[in-house]
């Protein structure tokens, strides 16, 4: 327990539910290097940015998930936490590193992002630039591995408004008005982005994450109550205008691309 606390394993949960999404929207990324296939124009740079080319970048994907973590410890040590310097957490970076190392170099910008906040100045502005190091460090799998660039700006929102929801929770927020106002952002956003049945899966798998989090949290009950409210609200617009969803195709046609992976087991309808 110890370990699983100091390395914040508990924070795998929406890191690995954007593993997952890699390989929903680009499926090749199970079998393949993708910077070979999506991004041969790069010539030998491709290497670096997938050092061992012979291994599926979704798996790599999956596996820096896990090593990454040890920026956690490493982190408590530079900031004096604990008294020596965790090698396990070194060898873990550097791992992270030889798979992976611009979505790693890029996520632990996002890290230091967040960081940054407590070191120059706690304010609108910087709590906006700490909610996007959370959007790098999180989601980064998404652009650097998914390659899916058009989910930068919805994600954005949702970043923004997952953690100043956390910032109210925790009372460390500078100015809840405006934190509001940025959290209520996302649910206006997301049916501009998402289908009807991505909206659903956003709903089914977040509502009872943030009741465990109410368990293990009990402070954080009146936010629970208000996503989940906003999260009902949010599934019954996308029923009514599910025809019409995502608006930006409405809008702009074709600017979302139609993903359907195929079936897994497509003889039992899987």
């Amino acid at each position: 327990m110890r370990f699983i606390q100091d390395y914040r394993l508990k924070m795998l949960v929406p890191e690995l539910l954007v593993v997952f999404g890699v390989w929903y929207m680009l499926p090749d990324s199970l079998t393949t290097n993708v910077y070979l296939i999506y991004m041969d124009f790069l010539g030998p740079l491709v290497y670096a940015l997938q050092p061992l080319f012979f291994i599926p970048s979704g798996i790599l994907a999956f596996l820096t998930a896990f090593t990454l973590h040890g920026i956690y410890p490493l982190d408590n040590y530079h900031e004096g936490k604990i008294p020596d310097l965790p090698r396990g957490a070194v060898i873990m970076i550097i791992i992270s590193f030889i798979f992976l190392p611009w979505l790693v170099l890029m996520q632990m910008i996002g890290y230091y992002m967040t960081e940054a906040t407590e070191y120059i100045s706690r304010n609108p502005f910087w709590e906006r630039v700490e909610s996007f190091g959370d959007l790098l460090f999180y989601a980064g799998a998404m652009f650097f591995v998914g390659l899916q660039w058009w989910l930068l700006i919805p994600v954005f929102f949702l970043s923004q408004g997952v953690d100043g929801i956390h910032k109210i929770a925790h009372h460390e927020t500078s100015s809840e008005k405006i934190t509001w106002i940025f959290y209520f952002l996302w649910p206006i956003t997301i049916p501009i982005f998402f289908q009807p049945v991505e909206i659903f899966a956003m709903a089914a798998i977040s509502i009872p994450a943030f009741a465990f989090y109410g368990y293990i949290r009990p402070y954080y009950t009146y936010v629970n109550a208000v996503h989940t409210l906003t999260f009902a609200a949010l599934v019954i617009v996308s029923l009514v205008l599910a025809p019409y969803l995502p608006l930006l195709n409405v809008w702009l046609p074709g600017s979302i691309p139609e993903i359907m992976p195929p079936r897994i087991f497509p003889d039992i309808g899987w």
